[in-house]
């Protein structure tokens, strides 16, 4: 499996590599100068032009390479061609001008790549399955929810190139929350994400400061996003990120999306299909729609998976 690195990208190729079912090898890839100029597959990169952080890439070639990222597009074919071919590749987003180079490409609609190696995607791919969210549930219910607490999950992301985390929207998220337990009786649990800012978390633990029904995961120890997953009833997500907004809809609960300031159009064209699917409730106030009931799992991984599969020769096409 190579990545660039990113959160994101690590989670998505993952997830497919992961669901294929074969022993999985992680590397981070990139390619080096002048090479990365270039558009991904526009030019043969040769195995010399990698940049490879975690170790050469080296025979024995593996049956599969999964790539994500737009760095890793060189590296995952030049393993391909050194492999003479025996390497099958698989690219999740958009492999630009490489795309007929891959044997498969998980893409989502708004990427707007097509052909008969495209598998077009409903939500982004990642490893949160039915049966992480069931051990994750029996794992963290002593700790999240000790008394059978009715749970609303907070998976809170932050700035990036594109959104801002301001604090009129925390502002916004605390009146929220607030009222979902003054008049709903919920409990709240909260995980920030590495692009949480240190003035949103201090502007979160001061506005809840003395709440016994809320609690904000500080860093320390493991990270309860899996088992936030698994057991709230509800799920608010901030609207930056797609990976977060695609595993909180793999659990079937109701997920509220807060639109974060700012646009993008990748992220808003994702944005606006899912509300129009009503997979999501955009939150546009200073409370939840609590008529929102969401719509079973949605699961993307697995029709790549078995497409990837069936071209190993793993099972039937």
């Amino acid at each position: 499996m190579l990545t660039t690195g990113e959160a994101g990208m690590h989670s998505q190729a993952m997830g497919l590599a992961d669901a294929v079912g074969l022993p999985v090898v992680e590397k981070r890839a990139g390619v080096k100068r002048p090479w990365s100029w270039l558009p991904g597959g526009l030019v043969p990169v040769p195995l010399s032009a990698l940049d490879t952080p975690d170790g050469a890439l080296l025979p024995p070639w593996p049956r599969l390479v999964v790539a994500c990222g737009r760095r890793s597009i060189g590296a995952a074919l030049a393993v391909k061609r050194s492999s003479r071919g025996r390497t099958l590749a698989a690219y999740v987003q958009h492999p630009e001008l490489a795309r007929p180079q891959f044997d498969l490409v998980a893409a989502l609609p708004h990427d707007g790549v097509a052909g008969p190696n495209v598998v077009t995607v409903r939500t982004a791919l990642h490893p949160i399955t039915p049966a992480r969210l069931i051990l994750a549930g029996a794992e963290w219910r002593h700790r999240l929810a000790p008394r059978g607490e009715r749970l609303l999950g907070v998976l809170l992301g932050g700035d990036n190139a594109r959104y801002r985390l301001s604090a009129t929207i925390m502002a916004r998220l605390v009146a929220i929350l607030k009222r979902a337990h003054a008049e709903h009786g919920y409990s709240v649990v909260i995980t920030p994400s590495r692009r949480t800012g240190e003035e949103p978390k201090r502007f979160l633990a001061q506005a809840l400061a003395g709440s016994a029904w809320a609690s904000i995961w500080d860093g320390e120890g493991p990270n309860p996003y899996a088992g936030i997953l698994a057991l709230s009833e509800r799920l608010i997500v901030t609207g930056e990120s797609i990976s977060t907004i695609s595993e909180a809809l793999a659990t079937g609960k109701p997920v509220h999306v807060l639109p974060l300031e700012g646009r993008g159009g990748r992220h808003d064209a994702f944005l606006k299909r899912i509300v129009g699917e009503r997979l999501v409730s955009l939150i546009g106030t200073d409370d939840l729609d609590w008529k929102f009931a969401g719509q079973k799992p949605v699961y993307s991984t697995a029709e790549p998976a078995r497409r990837i599969r069936a071209l190993l020769g793993l099972d039937p096409a």
